[in-house]
């Protein structure tokens, strides 16, 4: 595992312009790097749970918008895409709720980072407090899944986010959730080698 200061220089970095490129958004190159930096901090290096599936999810759009609630309130907004695979699937062959959770937890979090970064409070994501899903439809393997999150509320202490995850080609709901994350019982301990 990366210590602290690796994690911090790794955040600070330019990532290679061909890994960015395809992000769109409204949002500067900057912000549309956060996302993949902590995707990339999520998996350490592609061991642990569900490293291997998180490499395979693909931000593809950063945005900060107005919330269509209350367009004086700005939200994080952050895309991503994964096709489903046998190793997401459950033994009946459908994406296992495990698995949906796991892209939820990974995915709403983006969101949150976002809008914290936008405001200028960067703080690292937490730990999740809480996770609430539904789950509408089941998807099967070669489903292209769009996973679309947004920021609900922000802070140093806890943050809150919700996620829809899409069948993209049916345009069909998978499942949503929502998500409240808080500060490590001790700052920045998960992040020590």
């Amino acid at each position: 595992m990366a210590s602290q200061v690796e994690t911090e220089a790794f955040l600070r970095s330019r990532l290679p312009a061909d890994i960015t490129s395809g992000i769109t958004g409204n949002t500067p190159l900057e912000l549309k790097e956060i996302p993949v930096k902590w995707l990339a901090i999520f998996r350490n290096k592609g061991t642990g749970f569900g490293g291997n599936i998180s490499a395979r999810i693909k931000v593809v759009d950063v945005s900060v918008v107005p919330n269509p609630d209350d367009p004086l309130k700005m939200e994080g907004k952050v895309t991503c895409e994964i096709e489903v695979t046998p190793d997401m699937c459950s033994s009946g062959g459908t994406l296992n709720q495990g698995c949906i959770v796991y892209l939820i937890d990974e995915c709403s979090t983006l969101a949150m980072v976002i809008i914290n970064a936008h405001t200028g409070l960067n703080t690292p994501p937490g730990v999740s407090q809480t996770i609430n899903t539904y789950f509408h439809f089941p998807a099967v393997v070669s489903t292209k899944l769009r996973i679309v999150s947004a920021s609900l509320a922000s802070g140093e202490e806890t943050n809150t986010g919700k996620c829809e995850v899409w069948d993209k080609n049916n345009h069909r709901l998978v499942a949503t959730g929502i998500q409240q994350t808080m500060s490590p019982s001790k700052p920045a301990t998960w992040l020590k080698g």
